[in-house]
């Protein structure tokens, strides 16, 4: 409402200035006469068939036909060579054509408002001539009637003849045109910005108010009478009442589609597009049926003027700012056309000139819904910009602070002497869950996880939470808010499970901690502190891990480590190991897995700990693949061309069963080699091939059709069904060293690996036990071996079953020693 306010205040004060800038002038008594005889009989012609207009108003237009008016002389005091002047004071017209002569039939001057005059200067609201000072008396002045092609058709027009002072008429005149002049100018530049803010947004609407604000500058120039706007050739279209009739259509567009009418008042909205097809349908029938036009164009505005309103005004009350700023640039452009209907319709005069075409108000009102909207695009900037402020601070999906707006509230924590604890927090397994319960239950995980932690921050008065990316999450709070209140807070928050659409998810979480430091930091480097305690805790299988200091420098160091990778392949820094795989039945060994370590030349011998996991979770580990690959396939082949023949096992990451062409590249590796494809097994873990299921199994399909053989490595650490199991070409079953080492008679660890022992043997499956370093681990695996073997040979004697070969095959069962 104050916006409201002030703007109706401003109207008013521009208005009065308008006002006092009327020129001060005197009515003169004339005669005229409507007809279409030549000047020169006028002037030889008797007194008779002259009207007296004591007053100085002439009535035209009333039955298109070209009036004379004749001006006997100045009043008492008055003179051409006192700088006195004649106006031609046009008050509804806006085509004028008006010649001047002396009473001997010589021209004056000629007042062309569309098109170039001579002696005469034209304003908004009249057509001032500048005669010469001695031209003879009486004066005649010819007025041609607009054909019909007037601003408002059907209305009585009057012409007054005035006097007017010749400085003063000249200033005030020039004033006028030049508020006019840089109002017409200030539309078409406000047309030029809207239209660019279209391009760049592809919003119709500042097309449509581009449009809207060159069709209203045009109207102000044919006004002001600019020659090079339009001329009497105009073609048909260039109209100035077309203008209008347009400027209706376009008013209604830009109302229904600025204002959002569909939202809030669709009946509104439905009625002002019946009024532009009443608009549209008024220009050819102005053409050809213009009496029936006449008479149409008084229900047209009215109704025009009701459905913009008060679509405008319920959107106003709705909340819709695009509407408060269309009513107030359309009331005053209403109360014009109101009125011009009032005093046409109702009182039959024209009317007053204060109000008349070109007039202050006239002026004013047609600038104010321009000025209006320009003010809605400046205020949809600002809002633009805001919008954009926030995104940049604030996540789309949860409504919490993103990464930018959690540093931002951090430093000026910090900067203001309090620096806050970091938690950063990461939702376990988010990626499966995503997977399995599709992309959009997975955004209400996450939804669900942001209030979770909002409600955990809520005591905390200044605490806040961040999304950091896709399922991290971070918790800022004050320092003096205990660590163990808050993490016994969090643990109580996501202790229930998760309901979405009627399915029960647990929500757990991995946290990394960064307390604040002795020495003065930034909230970027706490951030970046949190984050590393959090993939420490991650790979250390901890869910709640603070930050020290060594874990950077251990971080940096893998860094280092992955920048020197591939140089180490290039270089031949590496070295392929074999730890063999022992026959149980006669010691012997048929074959042997690969291992790799590199030979750093200024660290030395660098275990694959320190660089192969680092190496899987960035992707470096098919570099390693390829190279231990290679090395693998010449040794073999060398192993059989030596006539002692060794399998050889070679691990395989989730990278590599994910790389396109993998198999097909490997096959034709071993082509090159020369190297027997049953020499060469691939081992998959467990969860490498669980991961995608579908895409592991067609890969692993395809190098069993190549002739290489399968193992599943780590078997019992993962969480592959038997189902899955079943489904892979696999040859071989390794029991993860977890399962053999430390393991004592008689113990349920005992008792674990005879039944995975068991189940590999049923599948017919190799089965090879990891670990067994020592005598003790070796003598235990030997004897639940010989167990399973009797017991199952017993079995499938009862049933007499063709088992035996299988399961009691000495090479059935390997274990796995010491490298050499």
């Amino acid at each position: 409402m104050n916006l409201v306010h002030t703007a109706l205040r401003v109207f008013l004060l521009l208005a009065m200035a308008l006002w006092s800038m009327a020129v001060k002038a005197a009515p003169l008594a004339v005669d005229y006469r409507c007809d279409a005889l030549p000047l020169s009989q006028l002037t030889q012609a008797s007194s008779t068939g002259w009207t007296a207009a004591p007053e100085g108003k002439v009535p035209v237009g009333a039955d298109d036909q070209p009036c004379w008016i004749r001006i006997p002389a100045l009043p008492a005091g008055q003179s051409l060579e006192a700088g006195q002047w004649l106006s031609f004071a046009d008050l509804n017209v806006q085509r004028v054509d008006i010649r001047l002569f002396d009473a001997t039939g010589k021209p004056l001057g000629q007042a062309l408002r569309l098109g170039q005059s001579s002696g005469a200067l034209i304003t908004g609201l009249r057509a001032i001539f500048t005669p010469d000072a001695q031209a003879p008396f009486p004066l005649y002045a010819q007025f041609a009637p607009p054909h019909g092609v007037l601003a408002y058709p059907g209305l009585a027009h009057e012409l007054v003849v005035e006097s007017v002072q010749a400085d003063t008429s000249l200033r005030e005149e020039q004033a006028v045109d030049l508020l006019n002049h840089s109002g017409a100018i200030f539309l078409l530049t406000t047309a030029l910005v809207a239209l660019f803010f279209g391009v760049a947004l592809r919003e119709w609407n500042y097309g449509i108010y581009a449009l809207y604000a060159t069709l209203q500058s045009l109207t102000i120039f044919t006004k002001s009478g600019l020659p090079y706007v339009l001329d009497v050739s105009s073609p048909l279209w260039l109209n100035a009442w077309i203008f209008n009739y347009l400027v209706g259509v376009l008013s209604v567009l830009l109302s229904v589609r600025f204002g959002r009418f569909n939202q809030h008042s669709p009946v509104a909205a439905h009625v002002a597009y019946g009024v532009a097809v009443m608009f549209v349908l008024l220009i050819p029938l102005h053409y050809f049926l213009p009496a029936i036009a006449n008479v149409l164009i008084y229900g047209v505005v009215p109704l025009h003027f009701l459905a913009l309103l008060t679509g405008n005004w319920r959107g106003w009350r709705a909340g819709e700012r695009g509407c408060g700023i269309l009513l107030l640039g359309m009331t005053p452009i209403a109360a014009y056309w109101l009125g011009f209907l009032l005093y046409s319709v109702v009182l039959r005069e024209p009317m007053p000139s204060e109000l008349a075409l070109g007039s202050p108000f006239d002026f004013v009102r047609t600038l104010l819904l321009p000025v209006a909207f320009c003010y809605g695009i400046a205020d949809r900037t600002l809002r633009l910009q805001r919008e954009t402020a926030r995104m940049a601070r604030f996540d789309a999906l949860t409504g919490l602070l993103n990464r930018e707006g959690a540093r931002q509230y951090g430093q000026q924590r910090i900067d203001g002497g309090s620096v806050p604890i970091v938690l950063m927090l990461n939702v376990e397994r988010f990626h499966a869950i995503n997977e399995t319960l599709g992309p959009s239950l997975g955004d209400q995980i996450l939804v669900e996880t942001g209030r979770r932690l909002q409600a955990v921050c809520r005591p905390m008065a200044t605490a806040h939470v961040g999304r950091m990316h896709a399922d991290q999450f971070c918790l800022v709070f004050p320092s003096d808010y205990p660590l163990a209140f808050v993490r016994e807070s969090l643990e109580r928050a996501f202790s229930v499970s998760a309901e979405v659409e009627g399915q029960a998810v647990d929500i757990a979480l991995s946290v990394g901690v960064a307390l604040p430091p002795e020495q003065k930091t930034t909230m970027e480097q706490l951030l970046r502190n949190a984050e590393i305690a959090l993939d420490a805790g991650r790979s250390q299988h901890r869910n709640w891990l603070q930050y020290q200091a060594e874990m950077e420098t251990s971080q940096r160091a893998d860094l280092d480590l992955l920048s020197e990778l591939k140089r180490a392949v290039e270089h031949g820094e590496l070295r392929l190991y074999l730890q063999p795989k022992v026959r149980l039945s006669d010691g012997t060994v048929g074959s042997a897995e690969a291992l790799v370590r590199w030979e750093h030349p200024r660290r030395g011998m660098i275990p694959p700990g320190e660089f192969v996991p680092f190496a899987e979770k960035t992707g470096r580990i098919t570099l390693i693949t390829r190279w231990v690959l290679e090395q693998s396939m010449r040794l073999a082949a060398s192993y059989r061309a030596q006539g002692q023949p060794l399998q050889i096992s070679v691990n395989l990451s989730t990278f590599d069963l994910g790389e396109a062409g993998f198999a097909a590249r490997t096959a034709k590796l071993a082509q090159e080699v020369g190297v027997d494809p049953a020499d060469i097994r691939f081992e998959i873990t467990e969860s490498g091939a669980m991961r995608d299921p579908a895409s592991a199994l067609e890969v692993m399909n395809a190098l069993r059709a190549s002739g290489f053989s399968l193992s599943i490595d780590d078997f019992g650490t993962g969480y592959s069904s038997l189902a899955y199991l079943q489904k892979m070409p696999v040859a071989e079953l390794k029991i993860d060293r977890a399962f053999v080492r430390n393991v004592r008679p008689g113990s349920d660890g005992a008792a674990l690996l005879e039944s995975t022992i068991a189940m590999g043997h049923r599948l017919g499956l190799s089965v090879v036990a990891e670990g067994a370093e020592d005598a003790e681990e070796w003598a235990l695996v030997v004897r639940h071996w010989l167990r399973l073997c009797a017991g199952l040979v017993r079995r499938a004697s009862h049933a007499r079953a063709r088992v035996r070969a299988v399961v009691c095959n000495p090479a059935a069962f390997f274990a796995m020693s010491r490298i050499f």
